[in-house]
C-alpha cells in the first residue's frame, strides 16, 4: 500500500488511437485511457460494473438502449452486464473504474478495445 503515480505505470498501445494504463486492486480495476477522436469501439459487456470520468475531451456512449454524450468533468455510472458502445467525438482521457476486477483482460480478452 502506498501512493501510486501515474507517470510510473507503463502505458500499453492496445490499437490505432487507444493507450491504456492500469492499476489493479483485489477486488477492482481502475484504468486510465487515451482515446484519439474518431476512434469507436464497438458493442461489448462485462461482469464489472464500471464508472467512466472524462477527464478531458468528449464522448458519445449508447447503454441500454440510451444515448449519453459525455464531456470532461462528467461521470456516467454502467451497470453489470449491460452492453454499451463508444464512439470518441474529440481526444479522449478517461478514467474507468470497475468492480469487481476485470479478469478478462488480464486473460487477454481485450480485442474489442482495439477499436475500428
Amino acid at each position: 500500500m502506498g501512493p501510486i503515480r501515474w507517470k510510473e505505470i507503463p502505458i500499453e498501445k492496445i490499437g490505432e488511437g487507444v493507450e491504456r494504463q492500469v492499476i489493479w486492486g483485489d477486488q477492482c480495476t481502475l484504468a486510465r485511457f487515451q482515446f484519439a477522436k474518431g476512434v469507436h469501439i464497438p458493442a461489448h459487456k462485462h461482469e464489472a460494473e464500471q464508472q467512466t470520468y472524462v477527464l478531458e475531451g468528449a464522448m458519445r456512449i449508447s447503454a441500454a438502449g440510451r444515448e449519453f454524450e459525455l464531456h470532461a468533468g462528467e461521470v456516467l455510472v454502467i451497470p453489470t452486464w449491460i452492453e454499451h458502445e463508444v464512439w470518441f467525438l474529440e481526444a479522449c482521457v478517461l478514467l474507468d473504474f470497475f468492480a469487481p476486477q476485470r479478469n478478462d483482460w488480464k486473460e487477454g480478452r481485450q480485442a474489442y478495445l482495439k477499436g475500428d
